[in-house]
């Protein structure tokens, strides 16, 4: 394992409550990554300097890429489009959840199937699930999951990773390429439980497989291996770094929300979306088939 302390700068200081979320969109050549308590939305392009803000009657947490001006966006009480240009929203699926959850973490596996967990808004109520949202049909995959983080997959659809924070272990699944669907047993993929830095959180899948996670309170975002082994570790200027996207032209620079919530004393990078000057070969996310 290497420890690499290379630069890293911020990328877009809003400074938000619970940065989360963040999705590349290559159609659009743009970032957009949410504030989950402040029901917001947020769309800066790779090289641009001005950030957009959509604001929502409803928690949203993540969201996929429907074509170039519209995505879906995952809430605590439904799916609903967005247009990014114009800013008008409709619901397509009310959220089969009762007031006290959210939805969380989620992200498009390479068939068009959207996963999306779901977690007490309180983080202490009610255990979650994670859900399949594939050609208008929701379904659940996996229950039982206190904090589901870490959804991500590899590029030819056959292996999803997922995570449930508090047990410090990210998982991986077989999956059927074509629709998305589970097909084996779980595995341990990356096991934390002797590991006192930070928590598994949100992570993404390089083009050679590698797997991203940044670790909530610790202050890193680790690289591990296909295989599961750790390759390098980037420390960061925030404490809570919650998940990483790939962004630019080649999807060569890699960049990570943060959060705010829960510090005593808050530095000025916590919150906002932190880039990590690292080589770096990303992959396009996939678009979602309603």
């Amino acid at each position: 394992m290497t420890l690499n302390k290379c630069e890293t700068s911020v990328w877009s200081n809003e400074q938000l409550s619970l940065g989360e979320g963040p999705l590349s969109h290559h159609l659009r050549s743009s970032l957009i990554w949410f504030d989950i308590f402040d029901s917001a939305i947020y769309e800066r392009a790779f090289g641009g300097h001005e950030t957009r803000k959509f604001e929502f009657p409803v928690l949203p947490s993540a969201a996929g890429i429907l074509d170039k001006k519209r995505i879906l966006v995952a809430t605590e009480a439904d799916f609903r489009v967005l247009d990014l240009d114009t800013g008008d929203t409709e619901i397509t699926m009310k959220f089969p959840e009762d007031r006290h959850m959210r939805s969380n973490d989620g992200r498009v596996h390479p068939s068009g199937a959207f996963w999306i967990g779901t977690m007490a808004k309180d983080d202490k109520g009610g255990v979650g699930s994670i859900y399949r949202y594939f050609k208008g049909v929701l379904s659940v995959l996996i229950e039982g999951v206190v904090t589901p983080n870490s959804i991500c997959f590899t590029q030819d659809g056959t292996t999803a990773y997922y995570t449930d924070t508090p047990r410090r272990v990210i998982w991986k699944l077989p999956t059927d390429p074509s629709t998305g669907e589970i097909i084996g047993e779980r595995e341990v993929h990356v096991g934390m439980q002797d590991d006192s830095k930070g928590l598994p959180d949100g992570s993404i899948v390089d083009a050679e497989g590698n797997l991203w996670n940044c670790r909530w309170g610790g202050s890193s975002l680790n690289v591990y291996s296909p295989m599961g082994g750790l390759v390098s570790s980037y420390p960061l200027p925030v404490t809570q770094p919650t998940c990483p996207a790939f962004i630019g032209e080649e999807l060569n620079q890699i960049v990570t929300t943060s959060a705010r919530i829960g510090l005593r004393d808050p530095k000025k990078e916590d919150g906002s979306v932190i880039r990590i000057d690292t080589p770096v070969k990303g992959m396009k996310e996939p678009t979602v088939k309603l």
